[in-house]
């Protein structure tokens, strides 16, 4: 009897041993699943977090790569606005110096009538001062 007694007491003990680790198993089996339901939420929350992040870099990235072009297109408009104007100085430079080549030639034309007529005169005054050189200096 006492055989039977010891052998029910080991068996109920198998039997709370069993209920033990299933109930062990329960809780362990609960405490992952809410610990995977607060990771998935903690993942989904830094997603998140990260997505606005991304999304605030490109948009300030944007601004900057806009405000950079701005600036450039600023730059070659100035440029432009440059060039045209030294355009215009050529143009007047270029008409003052033709103006200035012409003046030069119309001195130079009439310096060459004066020689030429002071030539002409001589030509012709010359012999006339022989002749009276020749009368008054015998």
């Amino acid at each position: 009897m006492f055989d039977q007694f010891q052998e029910a007491q080991v068996q109920q003990q198998e039997t709370y041993k069993e209920l033990h680790f299933e109930l062990l198993e329960e809780r362990f089996l609960r405490h992952v699943s809410e610990s995977e339901g607060r990771l998935r939420a903690e993942i989904a929350e830094s997603e998140g977090r990260l997505r606005a992040e991304i999304a605030e870099s490109e948009r300030r990235l944007r601004a900057e790569m806009q405000a950079g072009f701005d600036r450039q297109q600023e730059q070659l408009t100035s440029q432009q606005k440059q060039i045209a104007e030294l355009g215009k100085q050529i143009g007047t430079v270029h008409a003052d110096v033709n103006r200035q080549i012409g003046d030069v030639h119309k001195q130079i034309a009439r310096q060459t009538r004066w020689i030429l007529t002071v030539l002409g005169g001589a030509a012709v005054l010359f012999p006339i001062i022989q002749r009276v050189m020749a009368v008054l200096l015998p």
